[in-house]
């Protein structure tokens, strides 16, 4: 019966060894183990230059190494202190101290594999890391683990991912490989807040992953290595440098073939960098560009973006709170895709200029939070698209200072198309709406809380759907007259707070139709204070929910026209109290 113990005569060999090795010490004078003993002068010694060696800058240092997770085959590696003498080393076992300023300890290992065998992509786990307990130099060449000849060019999947992740490293050691394998330096270097210099990265051949999150949180890194390579691979980039918050200087990306993820976040929270690399590719793939930049504060120049074809999430989030940036790049784009600008510029607080947006079919979600928080925003671009999307130009401009609207030209419309679009904006005229025709959600809150409002567009749909026109002018506090409703036949939700909280708004619009139900006016004129005049046409209240809380803390005095065969009920579900009831 298997009961999860697997037999590996390499691996059990190993950890004898390593287990008799802890037991008699490998000691040289001046370096010690954990045995206690008085260290002396450090012998002077030629050290091969290619070995991985590690160089105290600090008195007392512990180097060791961790297992994060489980390793199904244990890394064979050992260690020296002259480059002649070699000790097995334990990951997990084996603590080493260097005593003094200037003391060295290097490592060599046969591991053809890799360093991490079954690395989990899933859970991010189950790596073999180097524990530091304070400031080395770390130099020679990092093939030294895996191959003791140096002859390797090419990685093994995940061979060196996280490697030296959150230690005191102040120098990284060279990385010669030219081909690359999946994961193979993912977060080797993140958290490693003393490395100042990145190393060289020759390779020109990458796979997926391989520098992901690589020199994530690098926070004293200033200056980032060229990479060469012009054909990309998924996430190759992503992360790379994300946290890197003094870097200054981002490298050049002469890529033109991309790949899915393969810039994500790649530069996101680079606080420093005011200049963004050129992007010369003019076809992209899925979340190519995705919060490539989000968050770099003092970035001032974005780069031009010629494509004109776009991709999935292309573009979602790339400048995402950078609040210096005041100029867009232009958008060329005619061919759009689903979430391809989706918050590309949100939280933009000095954007003041917007780009044009040439496009006249839109993909689902395109435009979404797009410009939302650009508080410098005064004027929008014209939006010339006649065919619209699901979500399409949903909280394009939430919480922007829009004080001009562009025009919206559609007549058909799609599921949420204009969904909190002006939420929070502070223009005071609402452009056309000339739709006839609407669809689920189409105008949900689409001007809520633009406090400056007076001037509501006409809104001639007479075939409505669901939630259509819900909470549609909610907290619209300057708004005064409501526009004509002419549709009879109703839908659910299909006014359902369209008036909320408009405190001088003092007439409501007829409502023609005879049949309600379904919350169809609930809520329809909550908190409207100085609301005292309502007509309705139909002749029974139906369920409680149509005309739930609808004349919440109206007026207390005003005047209700309604059918004469209409119950004449009170309260805030019915006839407001206090008022004057006038049937016909």
């Amino acid at each position: 019966m298997d009961i999860g113990i697997h037999f590996n005569f390499k691996n059990f060999a190993f950890l004898v060894l390593a287990s008799l090795f802890v037991i008699t010490g490998c000691k040289k004078k001046g370096i010690s183990n954990d045995s206690g003993n008085d260290p002396g002068d450090t012998p002077n010694i030629e050290i091969d230059s290619m070995l991985l060696c590690f160089t105290a800058e600090r008195n007392g240092v512990n180097i060791g190494m961790e297992i994060v997770g489980f390793l199904n085959q244990i890394p064979y590696i050992e260690y020296s202190y002259d480059g002649k003498n070699w000790c097995l080393f334990s990951p997990d076992a084996t603590s080493i101290r260097l005593n003094k300023i200037g003391d060295k300890v290097c490592f060599r290992g046969e591991n053809s594999r890799g360093l991490n065998v079954n690395y989990d992509t899933i859970q991010y786990t189950n790596y073999i890391r180097f524990t530091i307990s304070t400031y080395v130099s770390v130099n020679g060449n990092i093939i030294s683990l895996i191959d003791t000849t140096y002859k390797a060019t090419s990685l093994p999947d995940n061979c060196f991912a996280y490697l030296f992740s959150g230690t005191k490293i102040t120098t990284a050691p060279e990385l010669p490989a030219t081909s690359l394998s999946n994961y193979c330096y993912a977060g080797m270097f993140s958290g490693c807040s003393s490395l100042t210099t990145a190393p060289e990265l020759p390779a020109t051949s990458l796979s997926n992953y391989c520098y992901a999150g690589m020199f994530s949180g690098c926070s004293s890194l200033t200056t980032a290595p060229e990479l060469p390579a012009i054909s990309l691979s998924n996430y190759c980039y992503a992360g790379m440098f994300s946290g890197c918050t003094n870097l200054n200087t981002a490298p050049e990306l002469p890529a033109i073939t991309l790949a899915e993820y393969c810039y994500s976040n790649m530069f996101s929270g680079c606080s420093n960098l005011k200049t963004a690399p050129e992007l010369p590719a003019t076809t992209l793939s899925s979340h190519c560009y995705s919060d490539m930049f989000s968050y770099c504060s003092n970035l001032k120049t974005a780069p031009e973006l010629p494509a004109t074809i776009l991709a999935e999430y292309c573009y979602e989030y790339m400048f995402d709170n950078c609040q210096n940036l005041t100029t867009a790049p232009e958008l060329p784009a005619t061919t759009l895709a689903s979430h391809c600008y989706k918050s590309m510029f949100s939280g933009c607080s000095n954007l003041t200029i917007a780009p044009e947006l040439p496009a006249t079919t839109l993909s689902s979600h395109c435009y979404s939070n797009m410009f939302s928080f650009c508080s410098n925003l005064t004027t929008a671009p014209e939006l010339p698209a006649t065919i619209l999307a699901d979500y399409c130009y949903w909280y394009m401009f939430y919480d922007s200072h829009l004080t001009t609207v562009p025009e919206l030209p559609a007549t058909i419309m799609a599921n949420n198309c204009y969904d909190n679009m002006f939420r929070n904006c502070l223009f005071d005229t609402a452009p056309e709406l000339p739709a006839t025709t609407l669809a689920n959600s189409c105008y949900y809150e689409m001007f809520a809380g633009c406090v400056n409002l007076t001037l509501a567009p006409e809104l001639p749909a007479i075939t409505l759907a669901e939630s259509c026109y819900e909470y549609m002018f909610d907290n619209c506090q300057n708004l005064t007259t409501a526009p004509e409703l002419p549709a009879t036949d109703l839908c659910m939700d299909c006014y359902l707070g369209m008036f909320a909280n408009c405190i001088n708004l003092t007439d409501a619009p007829e409502l023609p139709a005879i049949t309600i139900g379904g919350y169809c006016y609930a809520r329809m004129f909550y908190n409207c204070n100085k609301l005292n005049s309502i007509k309705v046409y139909f002749t029974d209240w139906y369920f409680l929910n149509a005309t739930m809380d609808w004349v919440y803390d109206v007026s207390p005095t005003g005047t209700f026209y309604c059918p004469s065969s209409l119950p004449q009920e009170f309260g805030p579900d019915r006839i407001p109290e206090g008022w004057t009831v006038e049937t016909f």
